[in-house]
């Protein structure tokens, strides 16, 4: 996938500004569940031989789309959910995790069901001042990167889906 223009980026930073700014926590779960559901109804429509395959073109198969966002969401998970209750980031080392749709999907359930144990006893308004950097859009807060666990779901899910068209799956 390519990466945003510089207004492309600039448009979706401010996105996710305002859609974090006064949106309920609960919302925001809402919305990662929903995009985290999307992804697994988009890498259950292969075959066994497509999923792990790339195509011709294709730097990854389906399940390398999925096996990313579980491994960098487990990670960005962490960090949100200390970060909210403490006010520090963790550095914690990015996971492996084994290349299988079914242990893939229930750590990205395990993960969000996690960070929801914890954002749920923060307090929503808490160390906000606490920013880390995306390498695209820039600094931001635990709420910001707790809506972004969502956003980074659909767009490996839109991937998915245009290796799914070109798979003919």
């Amino acid at each position: 996938m390519s990466d945003p223009t510089p207004e492309q980026a600039a448009r979706i930073r401010d996105w996710i500004r305002t859609e974090t700014a006064g949106t309920p926590l609960e919302a925001i779960r809402d919305s990662v569940a929903s995009r985290y559901s999307d992804m697994c109804e988009a890498i259950g429509g292969f075959t066994r031989e497509a999923v792990t395959s790339a195509s011709p073109g294709e730097e990854w198969a389906p399940i390398d789309a999925l096996k990313h966002l579980a491994e960098w969401n487990w990670l960005v998970g962490e960090a949100v959910l200390h970060t909210s209750l403490t006010g520090e980031r963790p550095n914690n080392p990015l996971p492996s995790f084994p290349r299988e749709i079914e242990a893939l999907q229930a750590r990205l359930t395990e993960s969000a069901d996690s960070v929801w144990a914890h954002v749920s006893a923060a307090d929503p308004a808490g160390f906000l001042e606490t920013t880390w950097e995306h390498p695209v859009f820039g600094q931001l807060n635990w709420r910001e990167w707790y809506f972004f666990l969502g956003v980074h779901a659909l767009d490996h899910t839109r991937q998915v889906l245009a290796m799914k068209a070109g798979h003919h799956a």
